[in-house]
């Protein structure tokens, strides 16, 4: 075959326009043969099964004469860079969350929120929250930040005068 094997999460274009985001790749029952799951990338979620080979193939120009790809379905290189920061970005969540979770009270948690709250994402104060039994009631990423740390606060400053 020659071409790279779709991999989940990436984007290709059809030779027609649309974009389409990669599920998986399956074998068909009948067949035994690599099928390609993607879905459409423009938010509507609907899902399509292809056969690799047909995925890949060359396409027919003297059908469509006009068409600006050599191949039905092309990776999208800009997608993949997108797709690369993302991941960059969720391994930094991540190890804020590690980070969080290792703290010994509520006043070293405080000043963490503090410290990287440009950092911090609604991935990190759903775990955060979860870590402490915190509901969570807002929407924003902001306003949900917000309640986290009065919640942190408050329970602080309980934790200082039961010490005393």
């Amino acid at each position: 075959m020659g071409r790279r094997i779709p991999k989940k999460g990436d984007i290709y274009r059809h030779f027609k326009g649309k974009k389409y985001r990669i599920l998986d790749i399956a074998v068909c029952t009948e067949t035994g043969e690599d099928m390609v799951i993607f879905e459409t990338a423009d938010g509507s979620r609907r899902v399509y099964a292809s056969f690799l080979e047909s995925f890949l193939s060359v396409l027919d120009t003297g059908k469509y004469p006009h068409a600006d790809q050599k191949y039905r379905f092309e990776l999208c290189r800009d997608d993949v860079a997108a797709t690369v920061a993302d991941l960059k970005r969720r391994r930094s969540t991540t190890s804020l969350i590690l980070d969080f979770l290792d703290l010994d009270d509520n006043d070293q948690r405080v000043r963490f929120l503090q410290k990287h709250q440009a950092e911090i994402d609604s991935r990190f104060l759903t775990a955060a929250a979860e870590s402490l039994e915190f509901t969570e009631n807002q929407e924003s990423v902001e306003e949900r930040y917000a309640a986290f740390l009065r919640f942190l606060k408050t329970k602080a400053k309980y934790e200082s005068v039961r010490r005393r």
